[in-house]
């Protein structure tokens, strides 16, 4: 009677399998999880063990297969056929069904007739439905999503829609729900199945799922003109140097990452879907092109969607103070500065080939070089005072792994090499600083400093280094300065400080103060920002003669900057050793102006800057710091009008200066905001952030290891889990047989199996 009854069992899977899958080939993954117990232990632990099969030819080893394991064990087959023994989005042949855990939604509700509905359970359901037409996998997976949220309120799992999920396989048993006596077992059955087939359209009325919108934009029908090597060569200042090797070399393994990795770089680098979907069509690690899919063209436009759609939520989660900014440059104008690069973008380009420093870094390198040769002898009168272009910079990093000390050392070795003194110091005393400048007038004075968390730290504490932060704010404004000691008087006159730091990011914000921002202290810095990626670092090696080439040629243009603006005259002091008069070579004044033109767009960018500010979430702080980052960038194209104007005997800006300091404030902007974001915020909120940012870039990271990550108890877990999801920030689901909890950003889901 035994053998009759699993022949007749085998009949009714062999059925249900050939229903779904009819005449399509592929391999059928099929599964069992099986308890085990870890010796000497005690302790359980649940292995999923997965065998594959060949669809139709293997199909009595299949079931033989499942009749050796279904008795004691849960048993589960891969909803999708695959193109390789490989259970992988990847690997998923041409779909001919959708699917839905439902759970415990009941099957009637669904808005179109499910082809199979199996019982997993009591009151639990699964649901197929068939296709007249093999479609490809992401267009199942999606309306499988669709119909999953849409009837996630009547009970059906959220969880249950993503390509290569595993369901259960009827006529085995559930010992989810029962023991291991078999009469004691809910049995998996088919409750209805029709020879029901339908096309996508049929599906219509299920909407996009929330958090998955981008799924729906439309395939372009025009795109900008060049192939993608004009267009990486478009953004060759602003891309990381990785992105030219995964474009040009086909990898060995793991192409679904590269193609990946090569997209978010792409939309870090700013670039639109359409400039990204022309890099990635022709990319080496085009792996739909590799397959020779006739739907290779809308496959990738589905991931460049998608890639768009994550660097989009990591914005968000990096940038939230406000609304997204207009652009403080034209199309016409960014056409512009990309077809014509300057010094900067020259330095860019050499820099960022030298290793593996964040290339982001080399602006603040580029201008850095710029404003200490040229701060001391170029100033621009206004009808406010005279601007001297002495800017700061202050690079920050999340770890050593981007390189900000060896972006810093890179421009500072070319500056002492053109000016050998230039650099004032990289520690010391308040009176030590007052001192080195006093007998310095009118010279530009670099203070360099890789680690700036230090000294802040010992600012904020109020103690010897109290009143400092006014003091460099005054020092930086060109103000005179005098302080009293007991043995001696320190003046100085005509300072130019030029301060080039760097620090640790999470250090640097949970410094941070109100008083620091509304004082004008924070605001002078020009911020720039890097996340590491362990992917772009370089072995040690050797430098090529390109490299050492091209270094020749960036320090000629600084010799030449400093020995066409290079003049002395003689200046008088009073005061400073002495009630003897001291005579000093000072600098030569040369005196920028800028054309009516370019004093109007400039002015349009302050007060754009200026209303962005006021109308931000916190306009107590962005709207000084916009202000003061506005007069950044008009120092910037002081020293850009310099540079391009070396061989005049005048510093005239023109609006394309302007633009172009523009260009790169745009980019300051969204650093700057980053770094504000923290202002004010108390330990708990600012781990709050941080535990947002990791789930954001880990989606389904486990509860245990955000709480091995941040060294929280249970209770400390409950309530910032519960706060950020309360805010609409996350999820938390629960996550296979062991119910762990996952968390999820609020657009993300899990894939797992489904119960």
């Amino acid at each position: 009677m035994g053998i009759e009854v699993s022949e007749a069992t085998n009949k009714r899977r062999e059925g249900f399998f050939r229903l779904l899958f009819g005449d399509s080939r592929g391999y059928i993954c099929v599964a069992y999880l099986q308890q085990d117990i870890v010796s000497g232990r005690g302790v359980k632990k649940k292995t999923l063990t997965e065998e594959y099969f060949m669809y139709p030819d293997e199909m009595p080893q299949m079931l033989e297969y499942i009749n050796k394991h279904y008795v004691g064990h849960n048993m589960y087959y891969c909803a999708q056929l695959l193109t390789i023994k490989s259970r992988t989005k990847d690997d998923v042949a041409p779909v001919s069904q959708v699917w839905a855990d439902l759970d415990s939604c009941p099957p009637e509700r669904m808005l179109v007739e499910p082809s199979i509905t199996i019982e997993s359970s009591p009151g639990r359901y699964q649901a197929l439905w068939r296709l007249e037409k093999a479609i490809d996998p992401f267009s199942a997976e999606d309306i499988s999503r669709r119909i999953a949220y849409y009837h996630a309120a009547d009970g059906a799992d959220k969880s249950g829609w993503d390509l290569t999920q595993l369901l259960r396989i009827p006529f085995t048993y559930n010992y989810k729900y029962g023991d291991s006596a078999a009469t004691e077992v809910p049995i998996v059955k088919i409750i209805a199945a029709n020879r029901n087939e339908y096309k996508p359209d049929n599906f219509k009325d299920y909407p996009v799922a929330v958090g998955f919108e981008h799924y729906d934009i439309p395939f372009p029908e025009v795109f900008p003109e060049g192939t993608g090597t004009d267009i990486l060569h478009k953004y060759r200042f602003k891309v990381s140097p990785l992105t030219f090797n995964l474009y040009e070399v086909a990898p060995e393994h793991d192409w679904s990452g590269k193609l990946w990795q090569l997209l978010m770089l792409c939309f870090e680098s700013d670039m639109t879907r359409e400039e990204a979907y022309i890099v990635g069509k022709t990319a080496a690690c085009n792996k739909w092109l590799r397959d020779g899919r006739q739907d290779a063209d809308k496959m990738l436009w589905r991931e460049i969607c998608k890639a768009w759609n994550k660097s989009q939520e990591h914005l968000q989660v990096l940038s939230p103070m406000g609304k997204p900014e207009e652009p403080l440059v034209s199309d016409e104008e960014r056409a512009f500065i990309e077809a014509n690069p300057s010094f900067v973008e020259r330095y860019i380009e050499w820099a960022s080939n030298l290793g593996d420093a964040a290339s982001q870094y080399h602006q603040a390198g580029a201008f850095m070089a710029l404003s200490s040769l040229l701060a001391g002898t170029v100033n621009l009168p206004t009808s406010f005072g005279t601007i001297v272009p002495n800017l700061w910079f202050m690079i920050l990093a999340d770890t050593t792994l981007t390189r900000k000390t060896t972006a810093m050392d890179i421009a500072m070795d070319l500056v002492m090499e053109v000016d050998s003194d230039i650099v004032l110091a990289t520690d010391g005393s308040i009176e030590g600083l007052l001192t080195s400048l006093g007998t310095r007038p009118g010279r530009p004075s670099v203070f360099l400093r890789d680690e700036f968390s230090g000294l802040l730290e010992m600012i904020t504490k109020k103690d010897y280094y109290a009143g400092m932060p006014e003091l460099l704010t005054k020092l930086y404004d060109g103000k005179m300065q005098k302080r009293v000691l007991r043995k001696e008087t320190i003046e100085v006159r005509d300072p130019v400080l030029i301060l080039f730091t760097g620090g640790i990011l999470n250090k640097i914000t949970g410094l941070l103060t109100f008083e620091q921002v509304s004082s004008g202290f924070m605001p002078r810095f020009i911020f720039i920002t890097a996340e590491s990626d362990v992917t772009k670092l370089q072995p040690l090696g050797p430098p090529t003669e390109i490299d050492l080439g091209n270094r020749q040629a960036i320090l000629n243009e600084l010799s030449d900057l400093k020995a066409h603006y290079s003049g002395d005259t003689v200046m008088e002091i009073q005061g400073v050793t002495g009630t003897k008069p001291t005579l000093l070579t000072v600098p030569k004044k040369w005196k920028a102006a800028l054309t009516p033109e370019a004093w109007m767009r400039y002015n349009e960018i302050e007060s754009g800057m200026l209303e962005q500010g006021l109308q931000s979430e916190r306009p107590e702080i962005m709207t000084p710091v916009n202000d003061r980052l506005s007069k950044s960038i008009l120092k910037a194209a002081v020293l850009i009008a310099a540079e391009r104007q070396r061989e005049l005997d005048h510093v005239t800006v023109e609006p394309q200066d302007v633009a172009r300091a523009a260009y790169y404030g745009e980019q300051w902007r969204g650093h700057v905001k980053v770094i504000m974001s923290s202002v004010g915020k108390g330990f708990n909120e600012r781990q709050l952030d941080t535990m947002l940012a990791t789930i954001t870039n880990r989606p389904g990271v486990s509860r245990s290891q955000i709480m091995q990550q941040f060294h929280l108890n249970a209770r400390q877990t409950d309530e910032a889990f519960t706060t950020l999801e309360q805010r609409g920030l996350i999820k938390r689901e629960r996550a296979g047989k062991s119910g762990a909890e996952k968390l999820f950003p609020l657009s993300q889901n899990k894939k797992g199996v489904a119960l």
